[in-house]
């Protein structure tokens, strides 16, 4: 399977998502619209790192379980705030305190999966 596409994708957008929301929440007190900063530097981070996968991290076979990983972790709070929005019942279930770790547990299984069967990942 020719995971770099993936990959690069996932750590993008993991990227994106931490960047933008430490911005946001440490500019809080000082801007009113701190997610007018926060969101384009997420979005400029996102890009620079999944450039950075697609191009250079994927050829060392030692960083892919981690890079799947985090991968990972981006995609699982995608699918939860998918989840969240379109199935109302499951809006009280959802806040960050439930969707990290859930992202987390993800992250690590998605990285022990690559580590475990190297030879499935190009």
């Amino acid at each position: 399977m020719n995971a770099r596409p993936l990959a690069a994708l996932g750590v993008a957008i993991t990227t994106f998502l931490v960047v933008a929301a430490l911005i946001t929440e440490a500019l809080a007190a000082q801007i009113a619209f701190s997610a007018i900063v926060g969101l384009p530097v997420g979005i400029a981070a996102g890009i620079v790192t999944g450039a950075a996968t697609r191009t250079r991290l994927w050829r060392s076979p030692r960083a892919r379980p981690a890079l799947l990983g985090i991968a990972a972790f981006g995609y699982a709070i995608l699918a939860v705030a998918a989840v969240s929005y379109a199935v109302p019942p499951a809006r009280g279930l959802v806040s960050v305190a439930t969707a990290v770790p859930f992202a987390a547990v993800c992250a690590v299984a998605a990285a022990l999966l690559a580590r475990r069967y190297p030879e499935r990942i190009r």
